[in-house]
């Protein structure tokens, strides 16, 4: 019987894998985007072509599309994988994947093992990269027209800290409104959790940035800090797309153009090194819708 039921279920596998259209990456391109023109999720696309890391995309690069009719899409278990991540990755429930492939035993999957995940329909629009509550909080606050024309990303240079300790410190040195930036991206270092967004009251008094040196940059620059050193390594996926989604929200909220959105060091060359050197412009760019 176990042999028969393998035997279905790699049928099944080669059948599915035949109705797969398949998508080259272009430039400027997201994985949100391609699962959007297709009509499928940005999970069953980052699974099906085993993507670690979907921030990760390169032009050129060909991609597996599964059909937006299929309810099934087969999985091969990779390192590190459990049926937790998997079910949590794809948008199934651990419940069902372990029934639709008699796993007794949610430990008992090994590295090569061939699995069927079902999972729900077709995703005409592809999830936020905030959360609902983040961005009922943004929807609240108006900003000033025509006053932003800039967003400049940065890195606090330390590998643990959070926008609280950020604000004490930032008003010991003087700084009377506290935190320089308008936003800060945790790295969970602390309370907050990866990815986190924290609203800073300069935004949401719409006030000055205090985060570069030039006073009128400060007027017109919206500046975004993520916790972390990024010369030591790079920011966290949850990061850069917390980073990805509020750009993306800022740029058409008030108007900003994607050739816009910079760093630090490229605005102010010679005078810092911030955000780092693993986290790059350009890759970052690249996932940002026009």
């Amino acid at each position: 019987m176990r042999l028969l039921y393998f035997l279905i279920s790699f049928l099944f596998f080669l059948l599915f894998a035949k109705a797969q259209s398949v998508h080259t990456v272009q430039k400027n391109e997201t994985l949100s985007a391609i699962a959007q023109k297709y009509g499928v999720s940005a999970n069953s696309i980052q699974a099906v072509n085993s993507i670690s890391d979907p921030n990760l995309l390169f032009v050129g690069k060909k991609l597996k599309i599964p059909s937006g009719s299929t309810s099934e899409i087969p999985y091969t278990v990779k390192k590190g994988d459990s049926l937790g991540s998997i079910a949590s990755r794809f948008g199934a429930k651990l419940s069902e994947i372990c029934s639709r492939n008699g796993i007794f035993s949610p430990n008992l999957i090994k590295v090569g093992q061939k699995i069927i995940i079902p999972v729900k329909g077709s995703t005409k629009s592809p999830p936020s990269l905030l959360p609902s509550s983040l961005i009922k909080s943004l929807s609240s606050i108006k900003p000033y027209p025509g006053k932003w024309k800039k967003i400049i990303i940065h890195h606090s240079a330390t590998p643990v800290d959070d926008a609280m300790n950020m604000h004490r410190v930032h008003k010991a040195r003087g700084m009377k409104n506290g935190l320089a930036y308008h936003f800060v991206i945790s790295n969970g270092s602390r309370k907050a959790y990866d990815g986190e967004v924290f609203i800073g009251t300069r935004w949401k008094g719409q006030l000055d940035g205090g985060h570069v040196k030039k006073l009128s940059w400060n007027k017109t620059c919206i500046g975004i800090c993520l916790i972390g050193n990024f010369e030591l390594k790079p920011p966290s996926p949850r990061q850069l797309n917390a980073l990805e989604g509020l750009c993306e929200y800022l740029m058409k909220r008030c108007r900003i153009a994607k050739s816009q959105v910079t760093t630090h060091k490229l605005l102010h060359p010679g005078h810092t090194a911030c955000p780092g050197k693993f986290l790059s412009l350009p890759s970052f760019i690249h996932r940002l819708n026009p």
